[in-house]
């Protein structure tokens, strides 16, 4: 809280003598007594009256103060330094002449004749002392504006200063947004969409042992930004096909006998130039970057991917994470029918690309621990409820695949999130909040729905489905 009696500089209201007097008389820097300060002020005051006596009685013996004098130049000391320093020091230099004047009047007559016996001039000294108070308080009127103006423009100064550093920071991030989007157009979510949209319906048959492999090879370039690359069909094995199933770029022919493939498929894991260093003290003579298998759910290896050339600064641990996760998903894709099929046999009001999104995300939390979620919400079938029910299933996102389906007395839908840990759970359920309300008023999703959340983990997508299903029952 503030307190009343401190002192803001600013106008209070109710206090009419208070706002009058600050008016004419404002605080400056010479109402804060600094010893050094005020005693070095002082020094000059009297410093600079003795020596405008000196001089005057040196210039006028006769009449030193210049009393008789058509204009009194003695007063311009204290006017300046009344300018100078303010009214205080003003008062005190017309105090100083005062008391040389009585001084020099009576106890030095015989140096100065003029003085001795004269009567006190009272209008000569009541008008130097307006003149000096009219000169200090013009000087406090325009230093205190003065010292405003200077504090608003380093305020100014500092906040454009600051502005400027934040414009140029912002600048280079719009520059890093740019390079960014020109080198990977499409995010981790939309590439895996596509992916999703890609290999739906597609199944492995002896005729097509990789389905869309063209436009598997294309969201890599476009998302890895892959140059030169092919894909080959892989036998039980290991025996690679010497004709590619589809290349990207002028792809040479297959060396089987490259280190790093030989690498590759020993390892069954996705190899680079670095990872393969160890082992293979050849490494550099290998024609290719990057070798990755496509294996199925059993890890039996039915293709691998080759790629060529690829542009050095795109060759990190995050393109190689990207990839490889691209890689499950197109493999997982291809290979999902027979194994969503337990899921859709339990279920069969499950939708297909549900089932099959659960089990490519449940392969894709055990080989990269990357986290997705189910999210359940029950309704009442009737009034508010309803409606709620109706207006969420709207809000579900191109890359979210749902299920929404009816049981007695209530309605239920099961949301799957992608790529979503807690806090992306929490993100999604205060964003249907905050639709609720902005659609209904004031009323609370949770006084109209219940809500369970299941993550990926160890159990199989089947059993992480049933579990959340009986939940959604009690």
């Amino acid at each position: 809280m503030f307190n009343s009696s401190t002192s803001t500089g600013l106008p209070r209201a109710g206090q009419p003598g208070r706002n009058w007097w600050r008016r004419l008389f404002p605080r400056t820097e010479s109402d804060n007594f600094v010893f050094g300060i005020t005693a070095w002020r002082m020094g000059e005051t009297v410093l600079f009256i003795a020596l405008a006596l000196l001089l005057s009685r040196y210039l006028a013996p006769a009449d030193m103060f210049g009393i008789q004098a058509q204009f009194p130049w003695l007063w311009i000391v204290p006017a300046i330094l009344a300018m100078r320093y303010g009214s205080g020091i003003g008062v005190v230099s017309v105090l100083l002449l005062l008391a040389s004047w009585f001084s020099l009047s009576r106890y030095a007559g015989a140096a100065v004749p003029a003085l001795q016996g004269s009567t006190f001039p009272q209008e000569y000294f009541l008008g130097g002392l307006v003149l000096t108070l009219l000169c200090g308080q013009f000087s406090e009127v325009w230093n205190v504006r003065g010292r405003r103006v200077r504090a608003i423009n380093a305020y100014l100064d500092e906040r454009l200063s600051t502005l400027t550093k934040n414009h140029f920071l912002l600048r280079l991030s719009h520059q890093r947004l740019e390079q960014d989007l020109l080198s990977k157009p499409l995010t981790l979510r939309e590439s895996l969409e596509r992916m999703r949209a890609l290999t739906i319906g597609q199944q492995i048959g002896p005729d097509n042992p990789l389905p869309a492999a063209e436009a598997f090879l294309q969201i890599l370039m476009q998302s890895c930004q892959l140059e030169t690359a092919s894909v080959h069909a892989c036998g039980r094995s290991k025996k690679i096909a010497p004709e590619a199933t589809a290349a990207l770029g002028e792809s040479s022919e297959l060396a089987a006998d490259d280190p790093l493939l030989v690498y590759c498929l020993e390892e069954e894991k996705l190899a680079h130039l670095q990872s393969a260093s160890l082992r293979h003290p050849h490494h550099g003579q290998s024609r290719y970057m990057i070798c990755a298998p496509l294996k199925n759910f059993d890890d039996v290896v039915f293709g691998v991917l080759l790629v060529e050339k690829i542009p050095f600064v795109a060759l990190t641990d995050d393109t190689l994470q990207l990839l490889s996760v691209l890689i499950d998903y197109y493999a997982d894709g291809i290979e999902m029918s027979r194994t969503s099929y337990e899921i859709v046999q339990e279920f069969p009001g499950c939708p297909p690309e549900l089932a099959t999104d659960m089990v490519r995300l449940q392969r894709l939390k055990a080989n990269t621990d990357i986290d997705s979620a189910l999210v359940a919400l029950v309704f009442g079938a009737s009034g508010t409820g309803s409606d709620m029910y109706e207006q969420i299933k709207r809000l579900k996102r191109a890359a979210d695949a749902a299920w929404a389906y009816t049981d007695k007395d209530r309605n239920v839908l099961i949301t799957l999130l992608p790529l979503a840990g807690a806090a992306a759970v929490e993100g999604y359920l205060m964003r249907v909040e905050s639709v609720m309300q902005a659609q209904f008023g004031s009323k609370f999703l949770s006084n109209y729905a219940q809500v369970h959340t299941a993550h990926m983990g160890k159990e199989t997508p089947a059993q992480m489905l049933a579990g959340l299903v009986k939940r959604c029952a009690v």
